[in-house]
């Protein structure tokens, strides 16, 4: 599954998580990649480096995808800075954990801005890139697990995840024609920044564990393989699919 001659611009790459590892693997297999960050651009810059001493491109750009001109922006600098972009990742996400009789509106509408509109804006300017330059494309968005199950403080993001499901298979059958496949990878229980300290309390991690047949909490590495599976020459026939990455939790 090699990627030599083709471009990604990956979100959320800035940070210790599941972003960070598809855009190294997609980089690993031969894709010059545009690492897209938030505020704190120290980790992507460090990676872009990285990357340019193994002999690929790599450009590195920030931009607040609550802010969906922000969004397409940021497609438009990628194409502009690596000449084209073939594969689009999504995988930015706001997240944080509220009992639903505290969640206010203010929250839930900073969860959908990034995590839903956001996923719109940037796939729909990638999108229209792609039709345009007519030699088809990839979009993955990384969802979760929770696109179809629910768990407790969790309404507003689990909401975002059912959205951007729906979302990735109605781009799925509109892009078909154009080459365009959309998919979606659903991780589980991964440990990356937003939920550190979370599993860091043992009790936490011991209830999560219990649920996962495999026995361990994921990496973002384990994410990373479907990435580069989807967006390349193996996975032309695929499109509208799900692949699930949580180590046997959703089983039952």
């Amino acid at each position: 599954m090699q990627l030599a001659g083709r471009t990604a611009l990956v979100t959320g790459a800035g940070t210790r998580g599941v972003g960070r590892a598809i855009a190294q693997a997609l980089a690993d297999a031969g894709a010059d990649v545009a690492l897209h960050y938030w505020r704190d651009g120290r980790l992507a810059v460090e990676l872009a480096a990285a990357f340019r001493a193994s002999g690929r491109r790599a450009e590195v750009l920030e931009a607040d995808l609550a802010d969906p001109a922000a969004a397409r922006a940021l497609v438009r600098r990628a194409v502009e800075t690596l000449g084209t972009v073939d594969i689009l990742v999504n995988n930015a996400a706001a997240f944080s954990r509220v009992p639903f009789l505290q969640l206010t509106d203010a929250e839930w509408d900073r969860v959908h801005a990034v995590n839903l509109r956001g996923y719109f804006a940037t796939g729909q300017e990638a999108a229209r890139h792609m039709v345009a330059r007519g030699q088809g494309g990839r979009i993955i968005m990384v969802s979760s697990v929770n696109q179809v199950t629910a768990n407790r403080n969790l309404a507003h993001y689990v909401a975002t995840k059912g959205g951007v499901m729906q979302l990735a298979r109605a781009m799925a059958l509109e892009l078909a024609p154009h080459g365009i496949t959309v998919n979606l990878i659903a991780p589980g229980t991964i440990e990356t920044d937003l939920n550190r300290a979370f599993l860091a309390d043992p009790a936490a991690r011991g209830a999560k564990l219990a649920g996962i047949p495999l026995g361990r909490i994921g990496e973002p590495e384990d994410v990373a393989g479907a990435a580069v599976f989807l967006a390349s020459s193996a996975a032309a026939y695929v499109t509208g699919a799900t692949i699930t990455v949580d180590g046997g939790l959703t089983i039952e």
